[in-house]
């Protein structure tokens, strides 16, 4: 579960008042947390720019395959093995990468824990097939990283658009936002 509570609720409300008001109409709701960075990493990399229902099928077909997403699991397939479930040779080969790094220890997941939130963010933006709204979701909803706040992340800009009543959200006002919100 991402963890906040009244402190961090408290802080928001005194930063904005739209804030105030979308979190007294709303309060606390429960947000849980992906299992591992590395399944969490392979369900992106498979869900990337396709649609969600899209995403969930391919998963399960690869979920089927391998149970579950351990670099163990997804080396004992082929990137052919991979690639005959739907998705593409690109991603097969990222997933197919990822598992060898995690194994082979190149790429230390269980450190993140002790990185800042940007340096998690870098950290991740250099595995192959992870880009930065990828990267800073899995910091957020894997790692439980309060301080995110993804300009990539269309949901939330369009949520910003409504909730403020802006035509537009440029990159510059979101940012202002970002720094009022910060460190929640």
């Amino acid at each position: 579960m991402i963890e906040y509570g009244q402190e961090e609720m408290e802080y928001l409300v005194g930063k904005d008042l739209v804030m105030a008001k979308l979190i007294e109409h709303y309060g606390h709701f429960d947000r849980g947390v992906e299992q591992t960075v590395f399944s969490s990493l392979v369900t992106h990399i498979v869900s990337q720019m396709i649609s969600n229902k899209v995403g969930a099928v391919l998963n399960q077909r690869l979920h089927d395959m391998v149970g579950a997403y351990t670099p163990e699991s997804i080396l004992r397939l082929t990137c052919a093995e991979i690639k005959s479930i739907g998705i593409s040779q690109r991603k097969a080969s990222y997933i197919s990468e990822l598992a060898a790094g995690v194994a082979d220890g190149k790429y230390q997941l269980d450190a993140l824990d002790e990185l800042t939130d940007e340096a998690v963010v870098k950290y991740l933006c250099k595995i192959p097939g992870v880009g930065l709204w990828t990267a800073e979701m899995i910091a957020e909803f894997t790692l439980g990283r309060l301080n995110i706040f993804s300009y990539g992340d269309v949901a939330l800009r369009n949520g910003m658009i409504k909730a403020h009543g802006f035509k537009t959200l440029s990159k510059i006002r979101f940012e202002r936002y970002r720094k009022k919100y910060t460190p929640y």
